[in-house]
């Protein structure tokens, strides 16, 4: 069962990468497409656009093949594609701002062209990056983006040539853009949150249901698996067998070789078992020594295959320096049968193979192996 959890837990993680990437290769063909539509219909005069964006625009191309060609890399991969997507549009804005003649003039273009790009980043650092690193990445691009911005205005501000409304408009947009940190942090704040509460809730129940000694499903797993095999068998009359076993002179281990040795015994014959089933069996530690095996769409021929398999691999070698053997009674579900029913059958046929000399396997249809 921990393997099955573990299981989901990977298969989820894999198709959280999968959907990434996809975006990711989407996100760097559209900005391959908007850089070199940029530069064929630039402004003339406009250095920047004329040399930088072909650089830039190879630079994303690059990254593109990276993120296609090795998927297993994207986690060391999103810093970096991070980082230089955020060096290229702020240093636009900064040419901008320092070297594209006077502020007035380009403002709307800064604002519709390239503040909503300085946001997009900072929603980016959230979606590339945990939570903490993508606040501080956030954090240090709104810094840098209004450094670039005050140091741009400082000297016609002096000099009267850039409005004061037109700083008040840049300080709405910073200031929007800080709401829109916040934001962002509050809301990955809280889905970090949600998702550590229902990791620590599925933990919660995945150890209400596993036994702590063997990794196995407890008493209380294999109760709920076995009446929804019930209710397959009353409706589709699906075969379902249940063995139930224990192990021979148990008490014997423990008062012989100590608690420790007991331990390591039931540990190793959970491990056979375990390795012995088929992947939808599902094996149970029902109490102490004592262990259930559901095999579902396997009638009572079946069951008895695989309870003398079983039984061979514990016998056939010491488990923990110790011989073991185990007595092993098989019954099926029936279309009329309770919980109770089943159970009684497959522990009375246990007990009447530990009668019969232990180490054997007897099925309530009066087969029998040893």
């Amino acid at each position: 069962m921990q393997e099955e959890m573990t299981g989901r837990a990977q298969v989820d993680a894999q198709r959280l990468q999968a959907r990434k990437r996809f975006v990711y290769l989407v996100a760097l063909a559209a900005g391959v497409v908007i850089f070199l539509l940029s530069w064929m219909i630039r402004t003339p005069g406009d250095a920047f656009l004329a040399y930088l964006y072909p650089l830039f625009a190879l630079v994303l191309a690059a990254l593109f093949v990276a993120v296609w060609r090795a998927p297993g890399a994207l986690s060391r991969l999103e810093p970096w594609m991070l980082g230089l997507v955020a060096a290229m549009i702020l240093s636009r804005l900064a040419w901008h701002f320092h070297a594209g003649g006077p502020l007035d003039a380009h403002l709307l273009v800064l604002a519709g062209g390239h503040y909503w790009a300085v946001g997009i980043v900072i929603l980016a650092a959230f979606v590339m990056l945990e939570h903490r690193r993508g606040l501080r990445a956030g954090l240090a691009i709104l810094v840098v983006a209004t450094l670039i911005a005050v140091s741009g205005i400082a000297g016609e501000l002096q000099q009267g040539e850039f409005s004061r409304e037109a700083a008040v408009y840049l300080l709405r947009i910073h200031l929007f853009l800080a709401v829109l940190l916040g934001l962002a942090s509050v809301a990955t704040s809280m889905r970090d949150t949600v998702k550590d509460a229902l990791v620590r809730s599925e933990a919660l129940e995945q150890a209400a249901r596993t036994d702590p000694l063997t990794g196995l499903a407890n008493r209380r797993a294999a109760e709920a698996v076995l009446e929804q095999h019930a209710a397959s068998v009353r409706h589709d009359g699906v075969p379902v067998s249940v063995i139930s076993l224990d192990i021979d002179h148990f008490k014997s281990v423990n008062d012989t070789h100590g608690h420790a040795t007991g331990d390591a015994v039931i540990a190793g014959v959970a491990a056979i078992l375990r390795a012995s089933v088929r992947k939808p069996d599902l094996v149970a530690r029902w109490g102490g020594e004592e262990f259930l095996i559901v095999a579902p769409q396997v009638g009572r021929e079946g069951g008895l295959e695989l309870a003398e398999r079983c039984r061979q691999a514990i016998a056939r070698a010491p488990i923990a320096e110790v011989p073991v053997t185990a007595s092993f009674g098989v019954t099926t579900f029936e279309p009329q049968d309770t919980l109770d029913d089943v159970l009684v059958r497959a522990d009375g046929m246990m007990y009447r193979a530990k009668e019969a000399g232990r180490d054997r396997v007897l099925s309530d249809d009066g087969l029998a192996c040893a």
